[in-house]
């Protein structure tokens, strides 16, 4: 929700509507958390000269100034005798006696073949750039030259320069040193080092590796370690990301943005969440996620599950895996989830695939350019002269898919005999972590085996290499192979294949790629041939295919390839995982946050303080633990005992606010607790402390609905084992808590839709959904009403408890919210509050506006727009779009006529252009679809532009039709203008003002599309077109009528609403009436243009029905009623007012003649005239006694004031009196000109009853809003 610190400006409610797509603005830093941070750390000798701060050449590069002893250097792990020769010999090129080998066998700890790495000096340290997971890194790093960013991980085992193995325990460095190294790293990088003690090798090598990596990857193992070594890992696990989180807390500043990353760190989200409630927090796993049934036999599921909802956003390589972790949460924790996010602890976290790509510029610009890579690359193909190469490159890991790939390519040699001298398989197994004796033993058995079958003395088809390899060595690899075979059984992502593909860029023949479609980047590479690692004869099938594919289909494959690759770089990831993790922050901010840990001790303070205590308890889930089966949770005695010891002091007031029915309530509750007050079916009924008596509070309102609904609820049930139906007396709900998790769920959002279709839109009902349940109640019955009507019979309360555990319990919560806020509101002394002080009458509630949005903009409701027909108002169009095609002069437009074109266009112009001949002109053409016209002139001066143009619209709107249409002497209110908006047109019109983010960003978009179709010169396909209805999607997609609970359609031309339950035909109460139009035209401008520089009519009065629908009081209990109005039709939406009037005022006749266009309404009251429903004959037009209408009031016009309108001052006074208490709000004739009403809904009620206070609130005073020259034509 928005805090009350944030006004409703058009930016706030902007970001949340269609078309925003900002970039993402962080004020803070990138946390970014990994749980090794990108370099190696070495400590150096102090006797010894270190020669290796100079380059070996080649190459040489420069050293860059602003870091400490930066170098990029070979990469070399030489002994210090070979460093000082290097020293002396350095402008020498020394042999490299292994250059030409196309697999160096030397020994690695000799001498390795030189590949660029970056290293960095200080006193006796040296930081060298880590070979592993570069993508990754490179991603992060990118991101630092757009944001600020620091580094925090593990610091990874300390080595002495010189020796591989020889290591420094972090205890065993002074704390000089950790000094000095702190420093180098974060002058380096601004990176934040962990110094972990032996729990690191739980950490990684124990938990990491021989738990979560196996199950991660599908391999559930029996019995590979006591469970008592498990739990040892599982305590260093916890201890190190309690580490990490500790470290992100100390190092966290204001506005920070935290990205954590992979499955090293699952908890330490929660942990952060724990200390920072409102921190923004990413985590992406870069591993696979498994399917819940894998998942679940994990020990500390829970924990780990948990752990990764303390994020805001949580990231995976695939949705595959994304989904997995979703169905986890749903089996495990028992968490209500979407498609696209998982409810935990009353939070929404999203979760999304960003998969990840590589760092396509240095690989192909650095790597692959380095001058070894060309000598192993010529000397394999020496090797190899005259065969093709299939080469594979993989982790000696069993997930990896080593064997499988062995024996599919024994099985292609066995099935295509003609290729057993005419290939190779290069394969090089890297060493990796862990004991893999057994799988390297049976690697080389197989490789023997299969090089004794079909090899000679001549010709070994299978080369096997276990071992590291230089990155010459591998990049010369990728690019030499006529094949890359990549057939892991999982792999999170597995970027080689990006690699390969990016290698083999510049061959004239590219090389096919074979990849298993267990392996995350499969579900990007779709031009790869896609295998499954388990089907041997399918591989080897593949393996001949891509062999005998021809160069056209191999060049294609690879350009789709290649497009993905260096479009979805690591670049691109890091980002959109960031701009996403924003957006969700941002958006959940909006929403109500997790509820904080209670403080117990200002608790007990508070209530030994009150001197008047209420208190509202939910049942069900808060004074009893939720139950398979409803009828099982019977208060426990303590239960009882601890309510009745509260009921017994007489300064509390007791409510026990449930869903339950009386007779449940009263055999539980109200026979055991003396004092109790109780409310039944969700406040549908209650029963005052010490009463016998229920009273009703749904008495009159029609129950016919229920027997639809059983029918729906009884049709779910048969279809979903374990859900049952309870019937109530007020509402009728359906249990599924017995049923399977998720077949339960999409039965419910299935039940769901079909309750909305068929029962929502014709009964005044609402579908609360509930924990496991849905339930179908009477509109405007809730928890939230209950609270307000106790609440106000105990204004002198000065504590109030309320707990509550799921959605059913969020209106209590907001109505009391809405009472603290207005109760902070008045302490401040703040004047702009909707309640009135003492004395004021409730005329006063309806004359100010409330200044603040207490609600979730991101599901911001939207209006039903209903034209006479019954259909939607913002229809789509016949002509859907057009090629983009741009005329800025008379010329322009004759010369398009003239010229022969195919297909359809959509003509773009300036408004100086928009005039009735030449719209007929190019109607004439049949080739136009549709006008789009810019207001906007990059050569002129766009204030004095702007001021220049001439409204679409009538000059005269209030001359054919009003509440001064026979006046001798009318106002022009629009005297600026072409009369274009009377007339029809045979396609649309639209005009884009670049004014705001939203506006803007479309009309960049056609203008980039028009400088591509003119560079075309509207003849080489592809082209740039529109699609008016996409275009137009924010309206078309307007399908929730206001708020369900709040609206009713009237005829077909507007729709009504009163908070007011009770409110009848024949009661005496006045009627307040807030007004807005909607219509297509209108509503286009709120959603796109309007609402995203400040609010509109139309989100006004939505904003005034919000803050009152949470006001502390029962809204029924006002001395008067409030009726929002929306009308359709005109911009000033007279004709809707019209039929309303009409309907409200005159006695309402049904012919059910027949119709044209049939009835849309499903059992309609009435057919002709078609009518939703007779609620409108409740409204009683001789008690209309106010009405408040808001135009353009957007603030479009630059006007820092609003103005009121009225038709006679002598008769409004009242109201003049009550709204000049707001300073921004002028009098319109306050320039002495007495202009009466502008054209609005409010003189169809003056046409019938001149006597009714009415006022127009306004941004403009003497013309109409400019906004009207950027409205939709039709």
């Amino acid at each position: 929700m928005l805090k009350p610190s944030i006004s409703l400006t058009a930016e706030t409610v902007a970001h949340y509507l269609p078309l925003s797509g900002n970039s993402p603005d962080i004020q803070g830093r990138i946390i970014n958390v990994t749980h090794q941070i990108p370099y190696n750390i070495l400590r150096s000798q102090p006797s010894i000269i270190r020669g290796d701060q100079f380059p070996i050449s080649p190459p040489r590069s420069p050293r860059h100034s602003n870091k400490p002893d930066q170098i990029v250097i070979p990469e070399t792990t030489t002994s210090s005798s070979s460093v000082l020769s290097s020293t002396m010999a350095e402008d020498c090129t020394t042999a490299d006696p292994v250059a030409a080998a196309p697999i160096s066998k030397l020994a690695r700890h000799h001498k390795r073949g030189v590949t660029l790495r970056m290293r960095f000096h200080a006193a006796d340290w040296t930081v060298v750039e880590r070979r592993g997971h570069q993508a990754l890194y490179a991603g992060l790093q990118r991101l630092r030259k757009d944001y600020e960013t620091i580094h925090i991980g593990w610091s990874g085992p300390i080595r002495k320069q010189g020796s591989r193995n020889s290591t420094i325990a972090p205890d065993k460095l002074a704390l000089e040193d950790k000094v000095k190294l702190k420093s180098l790293l974060w002058e380096t990088g601004q990176i934040v080092p962990i110094f972990l003690d032996k729990k690191s090798h739980g950490h990684y090598e124990g938990y990491c590796k021989q738990v979560l990596w196996p199950v991660f990857h599908y391999l559930v193992q029996n019995s590979s370690q006591s469970s008592r070594l498990e739990k040892q890992y599982w305590d260093d696990y916890v201890a190190v990301n309690r580490i990490f989180a500790d470290t992100i807390i100390e190092r966290y500043q204001a506005n920070d943005i935290i990205f954590i990353n992979d499955y090293h760190l699952l908890l330490v989200p929660d942990m952060i969440r724990e200390k920072l409630p409102d921190a923004a927090i990413g985590l992406f796993i870069h591993a696979t996620f498994p399917s819940s049934e894998i998942f679940r036999c994990l020990q500390t599921r829970n924990e780990i599950l948990q752990g990764m909802l303390g994020a805001n956003l949580v990231g995976f390589q695939t949705y595959s895996y994304a989904r997995h972790f979703i169905s986890s949460c749903t089996r495990v924790l028992g968490c209500e989830t979407t498609q696209v996010g998982v409810n935990h602890n009353g939070t929404m976290i999203s979760v999304g695939a960003f998969p990840i790509g590589v760092d396509c510029n240095r690989i192909m610009n650095q790597f692959c350019k380095q001058p070894g890579v060309q000598l192993k690359l010529a000397a394999i193909r020496d090797m190899y002269a005259g065969k093709k190469i299939i080469v594979g490159r993989d982790k000696l890991d069993s997930t990896k898919g080593i064997l499988q790939k062995l024996h599919a390519f024994e099985r292609f040699l066995t099935n295509y005999p003609e290729w057993r001298q005419q290939v190779v398989l290069i394969q090089v197994a890297t060493p990796t972590y862990g004991d893999n004796t057994k799988l390297e033993s049976k690697i080389s058995e197989l490789v023997n085996h299969i090089n004794s079958e079909f090899g000679t003395i001549h010709q070994i088809p299978v080369h096997y290499y276990y071992q590291d390899i230089d990155r010459d060595e591998y990049y010369a690899l990728l690019t030499v192979a006529d094949l890359g075979l990549i057939t892991p059984c999982r792999d999170g992502m597995n970027t080689t294949s990006y690699e390969y593909v990016l290698c083999q860029h510049e061959k004239t023949e590219h090389g096919p790629l074979i990849l298993s479609e267990f392996v995350g980047s499969a579900g990007s590479l779709g031009a790869a041939l896609l295998v499954n690692p388990y089907d041997y004869g399918d591989i080897a099938k593949n393996i001949h295919y891509a062999l005998t594919m021809s160069t056209e289909e191999k060049n294609t494959r690879h350009e789709k390839l290649y497009n993905h690759v260096t479009s979805h770089t690591a670049d691109f990831w890091a980002h959109s995982f960031i701009k996403q993790l924003v957006s969700v922050s941002e958006q959940q901010d909006l929403q109500s946050h997790a509820t904080p840990k209670l403080d117990t001790q200002k608790l007990v303070q508070d209530y030994q303080t009150a001197k008047k205590r209420v208190m509202f308890f939910d049942y069900d889930g808060t004074l009893t633990p939720i139950v398979s089966v409803p009828s099982d949770a019977k208060p426990g005695p303590d239960m009882l005992k601890a309510l009745q010891t509260l009921c017994n002091d007489p300064k509390n007031i007791v409510w026990v606010v449930s869903g339950r029915d009386q007779t449940v309530l009263d055999e539980w509750l109200g026979c055991n607790v003396n004092r109790i007050g109780l409310s039944a079916e969700h406040g549908c009924y209650i029963k005052e402390a010490d009463s016998s008596e229920w009273n009703s509070i749904v008495d009159g309102i029609d129950m016919s609905w229920k027997t639809d609904v059983e029918e729906i609820f009884d049709y779910y049930t048969e279809r979903t084992q374990g859900s049952f139906v309870e019937h109530k007396k007020s509402s009728i709900t359906w249990h599924y808590r017995l049923a399977d998790s998720e077949y339960g769920a999409f039965q419910a959002k299935e039940c769901q839709n079909h309750l909305e279709n068929a029962i929502v839109s014709k009964y005044p009902v609402e579908i609360l959904v509930g924990k496991k349940n849905l339930e179908v109640r009477p509109m405007m019955v809730n928890k939230g009403e209950i609270v307000k009507r106790i609440l106000s019979k105990n204004s002198d309360a000065n504590l109030v408890i309320c707990a509550g555990d799921d959605k059913t319990d969020e209106d209590m919560f907001r109505a009391l919210s809405a009472a603290h806020y207005q109760q902070k509101q008045q302490a401040v002394g703040i004047e702009s509050s909707i309640w009135p002080e003492q004395g004021i009458v409730s005329a006063d509630i309806s004359s100010s506006i409330y200044p603040y949005i207490y609600t979730n903009l991101n599901n911001w409701p939207c209006v039903r727009l209903l034209n006479a027909s019954g259909t939607i108002g913002c229809h789509s169009i016949n002509k859907k779009g057009g090629i983009l095609y741009q005329t800025t002069t008379q010329q322009d437009i004759l010369d398009f006529i003239a010229k022969e074109r195919s297909g359809d266009h959509v003509i773009v112009m300036p408004f100086s252009l928009l005039t009735r001949s030449n719209i007929d002109l190019l109607v004439a053409t049949n080739k136009v679809n549709g006008l789009v016209i810019f207001l906007k002139d990059s050569n002129s001066d766009s204030q004095q532009q702007r001021s220049s143009l001439t409204s679409p619209d009538s000059s005269c709107p209030n001359c054919q039709f009003g509440l001064y249409a026979n006046d001798t002497e009318q106002y022009e209110w629009n005297p600026d203008s072409q009369n274009l908006i009377e007339q029809s047109f045979d396609f649309p019109i639209f005009a884009i003002r670049p004014g705001d983010n939203t506006s803007q960003q479309v009309y960049d978009y056609i203008t980039k599309s028009l400088s591509y179709n003119i560079e075309r010169r509207y003849e080489e396909y592809p082209l740039k077109a529109i699609d008016f209805e996409l275009f137009m999607w924010a309206a078309v997609n307007s399908e929730t009528c206001l708020r369900r609970k709040w609206c009713q359609a009237v005829g077909g031309m507007s729709v009504f609403s009163s908070p007011s339950l009770d409110i009848q035909h024949e009661d005496s109460k006045p009627i307040i009436v807030v007004s807005a139009n909607i219509d297509s035209r209108s509503i286009f401008h709120d959603l796109t243009i309007g609402a995203s520089s400040s609010v509109s009519g139309l989100v006004t009065v939505l904003a005034i029905a919000e803050a009152l629908s949470r006001a502390p009081v029962a809204m029924d209990s006002l001395p008067k009623h409030v009726l929002y109005t929306l009308f359709a039709a005109e911009s000033w939406a007279f004709a809707g007012s019209q039929r309303f009037v009409n309907d409200i005022s005159t006695p309402f006749i049904c012919t059910n003649a027949t119709r044209a266009i049939t009835c849309p309404y499903t059992n309609a009251p009435c057919t002709f005239p078609c009518v939703r429903n007779l609620h409108f004959k409740r409204i009683n037009f001789e008690k209309i006694e106010s009405i408040f209408e808001f135009q353009s009031v957007s603030g479009i016009n630059d006007n820092s004031s609003y103005f009121a309108h009225v038709d006679d001052h002598q008769v409004n006074q009242p109201l003049i009196s009550a709204l000049m208490k707001n300073s921004r709000i002028k009098l319109a004739s306050g320039d002495g000109v007495q202009r009466r009403l502008p054209p609005s809904s409010a003189m169809s009620f003056l046409q019938k009853k001149r006597d009714i206070k009415a006022v127009v609130i306004s941004d403009y005073q003497k013309k109409l809003g400019r906004y009207i020259i950027i409205v939709t034509l039709w």
